[in-house]
């Protein structure tokens, strides 16, 4: 078994925190069948070649960790790092500072956005990482040998890891596009309920009124289940809110034809008060309707750009062209006449005055 730590204590954790600037790694273990929020199983940190396994069932007072987080002085290296980023957010109630994601640094320095932990250890330095406790219970104590070597192992390559990546991106002349990226990862806002219906799919059939009622409907349906801490789909489906928000009225009948009948009996009260409340604060903005014959031949040549640029750069093509970026960009460039956020700033440098040119064509 690796050497490690084990932090079961606050006063454990409070000395041991002593110890963490400068560069950590971070990873969490966590469990998320029935609930709608993540609840923590284990935290992992390693500073230099040092390992602590930190007990979520055991400690109460988090405010070592959450400082070292939110330090903007300590880098804190992480691997896909947005489930754990949710998970903190909920539990710790901090958003950590100076992030370094792994997979987003290495897909500034290869074609490969997606490259799992395991495949990059191995790719950088030639490790191989067992994978085989990815789905057992980390509530469960005390946890056996095989999950504690396999929690070991997620973060003991980690400040190697980040000392590769560092220097190529540096070498490469792209340190600061992906800090950039990163800034961004950090201040990306929570979830907020009242923007859900925005992308329900569908919606953009919806007129104003019936809007109204799925943007009501679905901010009810996130509260609901953040109250309850039971996943979405445990409460209403988005597509059964979606045909509850046409109708002008919503009867318990039409509510009983598409829940079950205990879901019914319980939220559809609440769900006809709702769905009434919405339709008398109609949303003026409609939702973008598919893009057009036109509009799809713009994206094409939008995509073939990135790609090229991408390729000739080394670098993984969905940094410059994801279809979502894309067509954002162009919906934005239709209304303003500038391209969006995600292609100004380094990307803009690489792309922006051909983009410019080509979503031109579509002006009026």
């Amino acid at each position: 078994m690796p050497r490690h730590q084990w932090i079961d204590s606050n006063a454990r954790l409070a000395d041991a925190a002593e110890r963490w600037n400068g560069i950590i790694g971070l990873d969490t273990e966590f469990q998320r069948t029935d609930t709608f929020y993540p609840i923590p199983g284990l935290y992992q940190l390693v500073a230099d070649t040092e390992i602590w396994l930190i007990d979520p069932l055991a400690i109460d007072d988090w405010s070592p960790l959450m400082r070292v987080l939110e330090d903007p002085a300590t880098v804190k290296i992480m691997h896909s790092c947005s489930e754990d980023l949710e998970l903190i957010a909920h539990h710790l109630r901090v958003r950590p500072a100076n992030l370094f994601d792994t997979q987003v640094a290495y897909a500034f320095v290869s074609e490969q956005l997606s490259i799992s932990y395991a495949n990059l250890v191995k790719a950088l330095l030639g490790l191989l990482l067992s994978k085989h406790q990815v789905r057992s219970d980390w509530l469960r104590r005390p946890l056996s040998d095989a999950q504690i070597s396999y929690a070991c192992e997620d973060v003991a390559s980690l400040p190697a890891v980040h000392r590769l990546l560092s220097g190529e991106l540096e070498a490469r002349g792209r340190w600061n596009w992906f800090r950039e990226d990163m800034a961004l990862r950090e201040a990306a806002p929570a979830i907020d309920p009242d923007r859900y219906y925005k992308g329900v799919k569908g919606a953009w059939r919806l007129n104003g009124v019936q809007l109204g009622a799925l943007k009501a409907l679905c901010a009810w349906r996130e509260r609901q289940a953040m109250t309850e801490d039971r996943p979405r789909n445990r409460v209403v489906w988005d597509e059964h809110l979606l045909h509850f928000a046409r109708p002008a009225k919503l009867t318990m009948a039409l509510i009983e034809a598409r829940l079950p009948r205990g879901l019914a009996r319980r939220y559809g009260e609440a769900l006809i008060d709702v769905h009434g409340a919405g339709r008398a604060s109609p949303v003026e903005a409609a939702l973008p309707r598919p893009l057009s014959g036109g509009q799809g031949a713009l994206l094409k040549q939008l995509r073939a750009v990135g790609l090229d640029r991408a390729a000739d750069l080394g670098m993984a093509p969905e940094l410059l062209a994801r279809r979502r970026d894309l067509e954002a960009c162009l919906r934005h460039y239709a209304l303003t006449g500038e391209l969006s956020a995600t292609y100004q700033g380094w990307r803009g440098a690489l792309v922006g005055t051909e983009f410019a040119t080509i979503l031109d064509a579509q002006a009026p």
